[in-house]
């Protein structure tokens, strides 16, 4: 894998960015513990009043000339007006809040989590790459067209949720207030990709390289299971029908996992349309069998089964499914644990829905006769998001701005296997983006993002800046 840097084109547009500036900027907004919990007993709602209060101080051509309105608890929304009200307006959004530092690990982050240090380097703390560098990124770059004169034809409206890491309100309530002035958006941009990764993973050569623009997300899942025990006296576990709750508990796991499995082994001919263009875009590039031949011969079950076996591939295609929390286990070895829950997370593909999941796990607990001792309910549940359009105003001229401070990276389409607020939008847009215009390093985004020593180039801060600098020129002033 080349450098990162190596990719970057320098073609002396916008040269006169403050980079000083926009770096110290973004060092104060990491120094905001920005933490929202679900629990909003737990968060510390001063902290997002802080990042407020930085976000007016330091962007004051931007909100000299806009409108800032808090909605929710302290999801933010922007509106930059533009002169053409036949336009439709576009949304750039991102999330202000971030993931808590793991209790025990604050001595191993190099530089402490809420430091914001700079090292000349790099930007380190929590939020570098997930992702105040896009929010204010944005803020940087609508100030610096408008300190420049530019003028808006489309309005722009940016938007920041406040819990996009737990339940998504701040987002929802942005959609739903836009819903109810009679918005319909032109595009979305949220986070997503943001790396630039070798193309051997779709059976191009290591000298391929590709970066994914995400046009939809997997659905997401929470499935609590719980179950009731009298406990007791380990010697005596027989007058238990079907065992401990934490027997009982541990069987409802592996057969509700197991159904999943199989609900993928017999939908194979349900590969997305997302991903089938992803291999489309690459054909030409591939050169590893038995990919290149299932390609070329349109084998879409072949191409299904052979992406269910590999590792980086299956999450595109597939229901994944993560037994992550269980709770109320015995505190001694010779006492049977009585109230137990679990948690299994899933991310549903394209194919599936949360209804259709729900009626499978409890067939699977009907299959064992442990329908009568599990209950099931959901914790935060959500179908698959809808596909925007390959062919899209947005997201053409999101290649075009990509393409033009990036070399030697073909960008495809693809699906987001995580979650984002960008399908809160759904209700007002049909074209949902989810692509970081800030390309990391591919190591520093897989460890740092919810991980240890979260940090970001200053060089890719500062080229994802110029990339939406472009992007908005292209979509909202010169059209």
């Amino acid at each position: 894998m080349k450098n990162i840097l190596d990719f970057y084109i320098d073609n002396n547009l916008f040269s006169d960015l403050d980079i000083d500036a926009a770096v110290s900027r973004l060092s104060q907004a990491l120094q905001c513990r920005t933490i929202n919990y679900a629990d909003h007993s737990k968060t510390d709602f001063n902290e997002f009043a802080k990042l407020h209060e930085l976000i007016k101080s330091s962007f004051k051509n931007l909100l000299n000339n806009s409108s800032f309105k808090v909605i929710g608890n302290k999801a933010v929304l922007i509106k930059i007006s533009g002169s053409d009200k036949s336009l439709k307006p576009c949304l750039l959004m991102a999330h202000q809040d971030v993931v808590p530092v793991v209790k025990g690990t604050e001595n191993d982050w190099e530089h402490d989590a809420f430091s914001g240090f700079v090292d000349g380097e790099y930007i380190w703390g929590r939020g570098a790459l997930d992702i105040k560098q896009m929010l204010f990124g944005i803020l940087e770059a609508c100030d610096y067209l408008i300190a420049h004169n530019f003028k808006f034809k489309r309005d722009v409206y940016l938007a920041f949720g406040d819990d996009e890491e737990t339940l998504n309100l701040g987002a929802e309530a942005i959609a739903k207030f836009l819903k109810s002035q009679g918005v319909e958006l032109e595009f979305v941009l949220d986070e997503g990709g943001g790396v630039i990764e070798s193309g051997a993973e779709f059976g191009a050569d290591d000298n391929i390289y590709i970066s994914k623009i995400n046009l939809a997300e997997k659905g997401y899942a929470d499935l609590e299971l719980s179950v009731e025990s009298a406990g007791g006296h380990s010697s005596r576990p027989m007058g238990i029908i079907n065992g401990t709750s934490l027997e009982i508990l541990s069987r409802a796991i592996a057969a509700i996992c197991d159904a999943n499995l199989n609900y993928n082994l017999s939908n194979l001919n349900n590969l997305n349309d997302l991903f089938i263009k992803s291999f489309g875009l690459l054909s030409n590039y591939i050169t590893q069998e038995p990919l290149k031949s299932l390609v070329k011969n349109n084998n879409i079950e072949e191409l299904a089964r052979y992406c269910l076996e590999q590792p980086g591939l299956f999450p595109y295609i597939a229901t994944t499914s993560a037994a992550t929390m269980i709770e109320g286990g015995s505190a001694a070895c010779n006492v049977m644990p009585q109230n137990m829950r679990a948690v299994i997370n899933f991310r549903l593909n394209q194919a599936d829905n949360i209804d259709a999941l729900l009626t499978r796990a409890e067939s699977a607990l009907q299959n064992l006769n442990l329908h009568n001792d599990i209950k099931l309910r959901y914790l935060q549940a959500n179908n698959p998001s809808n596909t925007a359009s390959y062919d899209s105003y947005g997201y053409k001229a999101l290649v075009k701005s990509l393409n033009n401070f990036y070399k030697d990276v073909i960008f495809i389409p693809s699906l987001t296997v995580g979650a984002t607020d960008a399908h809160c939008y759904e209700i007002i847009c049909e074209n949902c983006l989810r692509c970081s215009p800030f390309m990391s390093d591919y190591n520093d985004a897989r460890i740092g993002v919810h991980g240890t020593n979260e940090r970001i180039l200053i060089k890719t801060y500062i080229q994802g800046i110029k990339v939406l600098i472009d992007f908005i020129i292209n979509t909202c002033v010169n059209i």
